[in-house]
C-alpha cells in the first residue's frame, strides 16, 4: 500500500488534535469528570477489541451488532453531554469574560497592591485559630456569588479583614470576596467542589475554596481554625500548608500570572 504524501496542513491538523486533547484532558482532571472519561475509554477499547475479536473469529458475520452500533452510535453524542454537563457548563463560563473582558488583567494588578495586607490578616488570623475564606477576583467575575452574600464597598485592610472574620462576627460564617482593592462582598456562599479525590480531611471551606477556584479563576486563601494552616486554592489546586513567610511571595507569584497553575507549595493533608 502506498503512503499519501505528509503536507503541512496535516502537520497543523496533528498539532489542533493535540492541543485540543490536551486541554481537555487537563481541565477535567482531578473533577468528577476524570473517573467518566476513564470509564468511557474503558468501554470504547474494550467493545472495539471484543468486535475486532468477533470479525476476526467470523468475517463478514456481525450485521445484527454492526446494525444496533449503527443506531446507538448518534445518541453517544448526548450521552457524553449528559455526563459532562458540569464540565461543560464550568467549560463555557471560563470563556465568558462579560463586561470585564476589556480589563483583563485590571482586578489582578491592582490586587497586588493589597496583598500584603491580606496575608498580614491572614497570618494573624492563623495564629489566633481564626477561621477565613477570602477570594480574589481576577479575569473571572465573581458577581453571581457576590449576590448570595452581603454587598459591600470597603477598601481592604488588615483590620477590615480581621473584624470581619471575628468569630462572633455577623459576617464571619462564608467567604469575602475582594476586587482589586475593595472588599465587595461577604459572608458569600461558595459551590463546593465536584473533585472526587478530595483529602477526606478538607472542612467546608477547603471544599467550598477547590469549588471556587474549579468555576472560576480565583485565587482563594483559607485559614484553617482547626490547625491554624493556610492554605491556597488556584485552578482547581489547593497549595497547603504554606509557611507564613511564603504567603506574600505565592499570592504576588498567582495574581502576577493570571493563567498560572504554578505554586511553590505541594497538596498536603490538613
Amino acid at each position: 500500500m502506498q503512503l499519501s504524501a505528509f503536507h503541512f496542513s496535516d502537520a497543523i491538523e496533528i498539532f489542533i488534535l493535540s492541543v485540543g486533547i490536551y486541554a481537555v484532558l487537563r481541565f477535567i482532571r482531578n473533577t468528577r469528570g476524570s473517573r467518566l472519561l476513564q470509564g468511557l475509554i474503558t468501554f470504547v477499547v474494550v467493545s472495539a477489541l471484543f468486535l475486532t475479536l468477533l470479525e476476526f473469529l467470523a468475517p463478514g458475520g456481525l450485521s445484527v451488532i454492526k446494525f444496533i452500533l449503527s443506531l446507538i452510535a448518534p445518541g453517544l453524542a448526548v450521552i457524553v453531554v449528559i455526563l459532562f454537563q458540569e464540565e461543560i457548563r464550568v467549560g463555557i463560563s471560563r470563556f465568558s469574560r462579560g463586561d470585564r473582558f476589556f480589563k483583563r488583567f485590571s482586578s489582578s494588578s491592582s490586587a497586588i497592591d493589597s496583598v500584603s495586607m491580606i496575608s498580614t490578616s491572614c497570618k494573624r488570623m492563623a495564629l489566633q485559630r481564626t477561621g477565613a475564606l477570602i477570594a480574589i477576583e481576577r479575569r473571572h467575575s465573581l458577581k453571581p456569588f457576590a449576590d448570595l452574600g452581603v454587598k459591600l464597598e470597603l477598601p481592604v485592610s488588615s483590620m477590615m479583614l480581621e473584624t470581619i472574620f471575628f468569630p462572633s462576627a455577623p459576617m464571619h460564617d462564608g467567604a469575602v470576596l475582594i476586587r482589586g482593592k475593595q472588599i465587595f462582598a461577604a459572608k458569600c456562599v461558595l459551590p463546593m467542589t465536584t473533585a472526587t479525590d478530595v483529602n477526606s480531611a478538607f472542612g467546608t471551606r477547603h471544599r467550598a475554596a477547590l469549588g471556587l477556584s474549579e468555576k472560576s479563576d480565583a485565587v482563594v486563601i483559607i485559614v484553617s481554625e482547626e490547625s491554624g494552616e493556610i492554605g491556597i486554592a488556584v485552578e482547581g489546586e489547593m497549595h497547603k500548608p504554606i509557611a507564613h513567610n511564603d504567603v506574600e511571595t505565592l499570592l504576588n507569584t498567582f495574581l502576577s500570572n493570571p493563567s498560572s497553575d504554578e505554586g511553590n507549595s505541594s497538596e498536603a493533608n490538613a
